[in-house]
């Protein structure tokens, strides 16, 4: 690969950061607001962009969006398959891989969901997806223990993300801020990792529980891990806390597509 295609795909990163920079950011102010009861709503990534969609220039700012998205989405890929991260072809290495190449596949489906919103093709989300996926792991020969899989693997997701928050390996890849910069988004990315990483282990937990159970209605999504932290005590005051925390890794992301480090070989 030569210096100019390096360059190409360091460009499609960095936009793939901030897009999703933007979504989080806007997932999170949506919900604190909502916690706080200052208007909003409890927000899924693409309850964000519906939202989006309904702003003055939304349809435009959905295309720019979508397409940081997809970037995004190759990028992963392109981490996966290049091994960007050099994470070798151990066992634990592959399944970061493989994590890459889920990841990519996941956010082009919110790149695709975003070009629907601005053809005017796209539907209402109401945490159907989850139940959807849920429903047909179900049908399938060992699909309780499917859904259970996908939960233990995502509740594995969500402890990896608040370990790399505590540990702080998140500011590796990041030079060119000076000394009080790079202090303030450590503890921004501090934060915004392991509010992630609650959400996503509460996600896991309810794939865990919907196998378990064989009950589809259980499964949820981003919204239905802000629901089900409000019903724990001080369960708004959790909610505006993590929903804070969530607009601090799109602010950490953001920031990140300007200062990141990003090598390819």
């Amino acid at each position: 690969m030569n210096s100019k295609q390096k360059e190409w795909i360091k460009n499609i990163a960095k936009l793939g950061y901030a897009a999703k920079g933007i979504v989080y950011f806007i997932t999170g102010a949506l919900t604190a607001a909502y916690a706080l009861n200052m208007g909003g709503k409890k927000s899924s990534s693409t309850e964000s962009l519906q939202f989006i969609n309904t702003l003055t220039g939304g349809k435009f700012l959905l295309g720019v969006i979508g397409t940081g998205l997809l970037c995004y989405s190759v990028w992963r890929i392109i981490m996966a398959v290049r091994d960007t991260e050099e994470e070798g072809t151990s066992a634990k290495g592959t399944g970061k891989r493989i994590a890459f190449a889920f990841s990519g596949l996941l956010y082009g489906s919110l790149a695709f969901a975003s070009f629907k919103y601005i053809s005017g093709t796209g539907s209402s989300s109401n945490g159907s997806n989850e139940k959807a996926i849920t429903s047909k792991l179900l049908d399938l020969p060992f699909g309780k223990w499917l859904v259970i899989l996908v939960g233990l693997i995502t509740i594995g997701n969500g402890i990896y993300q608040i370990i790399k928050g505590v540990s702080g390996k998140y500011m590796k890849d990041i030079s060119g801020l000076e000394a009080d910069k790079r202090n303030a988004l450590r503890k921004a990315g501090k934060v915004g990792f392991i509010s992630r990483g609650i959400v996503f282990s509460i996600i896991g937990f309810l794939f865990v529980k919907a196998g378990w159970l064989h009950s589809a209605s259980t499964a949820e999504g981003t919204s239905g891990a802000f629901s089900f932290l409000q019903t724990w005590p001080y369960g708004s005051w959790l909610l505006a806390a993590v929903a804070i925390g969530l607009m601090a890794y799109g602010f950490f992301m953001f920031v990140q597509a300007k200062y990141s480090n990003i090598s390819i070989s």
